[in-house]
């Protein structure tokens, strides 16, 4: 390993997968959010309020953290190598899983999410010829919608680069400024609020949830300069702290609007619309994405700069979790109908079974040949 690599982003990068496969654990218990399975329960006025606080934190942030280190890395191997390598790489190391969960482990999933509908393993290959027959397999993504959208991204980033003017001298890297975050802020909110006027939340085109879209696309532009001005390893250790303090104060102010409004005319408001309550969640999810990406980086550089060989190998197969989480966390929720717990309780028990369990087969998929070269370290 080289002696510069920073751990503590590829830290940051597997707990961020980790709360991926715990908020789709939640998600099979709740009415919140779209997912292959969801069990018969119905959760009561105090779990619902919990579900609702985790999965709207987690959704806020977590995949704009991911974009925004991936838009680190794309401009580091971009300047290295060049824009068609880049292209031919990133071809290879996001189209390829992509329509290898599309093809395989989308179907699986939904197989195992509907088994007990099906009277003949017949029933379901008419099904699965008819999806691989029609553009019914275009929206078969699953969580890869964000290997998708990055390859989207990545692809614009490489052709812009390759068109580019020779850019004038700037006079060196330009230090991260509070001003500087505070626009990326505003900007993603206007752009949140704008597209969710045509794209709600829950409307999706190809699986993909535009109106996500203005705080994805920012963050991975802020990777980007973040690799062109070294923010990573220079970024003021008391501006990571001052952004955590900021999604303390927005998450206290988002979970009283909640109980100002109830549950019903928050999830309303939550998703989109022409009118003032759908700026808040906007503005609420732009300071989360942002502060979050930066306040982590800061903390986990000055902190958790370093790996055990536990952390190590987990880190190695954190992408090969995150493609083939879908169908192991769908079958242990399967097996965990039976058991007479609450929705809660067995969220709890089907996260804490479900990430080790994740990991365990990450790492024997990365040692078969054929899947090893989809799911690199």
């Amino acid at each position: 390993m080289p002696r510069d690599r920073m751990l503590f982003v590829d830290n940051i990068r597997l707990v961020m997968i980790i709360l991926v496969v715990c908020h789709h654990a939640v998600i099979s218990y709740c009415d919140i959010g779209a997912w292959y399975y969801k069990a018969p329960l119905t959760p009561g006025p105090v779990t619902n309020f919990l579900f609702f606080l985790f999965v709207s934190f987690n959704q806020s942030f977590f995949m704009g953290t991911l974009f925004a280190l991936a838009g680190y890395f794309a401009a580091n191997t971009l300047e290295r190598r060049g824009s068609a390598a880049f292209v031919r790489g990133r071809l290879l190391r996001l189209g390829v899983p992509t329509l290898f969960y599309m093809i395989v482990l989308d179907p699986l999933t939904f197989y195992l999410a509907h088994a007990r509908e099906f009277h003949s393993l017949g029933d379901f290959t008419a099904i699965y010829g008819y999806f691989l027959s029609t553009a019914g397999i275009l929206a078969g993504t699953g969580p890869m919608w964000f290997a998708l959208a990055l390859l989207l991204f990545c692809l614009v980033y490489a052709a812009w680069h390759a068109l580019r003017l020779a850019a004038p001298a700037t006079g060196g890297p330009r230090p991260l400024t509070a001003q500087l975050l505070v626009w990326l802020i505003v900007c993603s909110t206007a752009g949140t609020f704008a597209l969710r006027l045509a794209y709600p939340i829950g409307k999706t085109i190809s699986n993909l949830q535009l109106g996500n879209f203005a705080q994805y696309s920012i963050l991975f532009i802020f990777g980007i300069l973040a690799q062109t001005n070294d923010w990573l390893r220079t970024l003021d250790a008391r501006l990571g702290r001052r952004c955590l303090l900021a999604v303390l104060v927005g998450q206290l102010a988002w979970t009283g609007w909640w109980l100002l409004l109830g549950l019903d005319e928050m999830a309303a408001s939550y998703q989109g619309g022409p009118h003032w309550q759908s700026l808040f969640p906007s503005l609420w999810q732009s300071l989360n994405s942002i502060c979050m990406t930066v306040g982590l980086i800061a903390l986990c550089r000055e902190r958790w700069n370093r790996q055990g060989g536990l952390v190590a190998r987990m880190s190695e197969s954190a992408f090969a979790v995150y493609v083939f989480h879908p169908p192991i966390l769908v079958a242990l929720a399967q097996l965990l109908g039976p058991v007479p717990l609450g929705a809660l309780p067995k969220a709890a028990l089907l996260s804490a079974l479900a990430v080790p369990l994740c990991f365990v087969a990450a790492y024997g998929v990365q040692r078969v040949p054929l899947l090893r070269d989809m799911v690199p370290q």
